[in-house]
């Protein structure tokens, strides 16, 4: 059987390569709703707050997600190893 940490391990990177850039666009996201604060339409400002509130519940939700399949990742490697060693 081929060496299942290097099956995994891709898989388990781009988890991190997506959660760097999850964090690159929640930057990204700050520094638009800081210009977006300077807006002196009473009108326009409370509707991209709105807006940049539930984007932010959506990539706090990804982000959630990312971690929970990183952990199963590692889960799954564990499980296989010890299941390999006693075989």
């Amino acid at each position: 059987m081929d060496d299942l940490g290097e099956i995994l391990d891709p898989v388990r990177k781009q988890v991190i390569d997506l959660k760097d850039a999850l964090a690159h666009a929640r930057y990204r996201y700050d520094g638009l709703d800081l210009i977006l604060e300077q807006v002196s339409d009473d009108k326009v400002r409370g509707a991209s707050q709105e807006i940049f509130t539930l984007a932010a519940e959506k990539m706090n939700a990804v982000d959630d997600m990312l971690d929970g399949l990183y952990r199963e990742l590692s889960d799954l490697d564990r499980k296989l190893e010890a299941l390999e060693r006693r075989g």
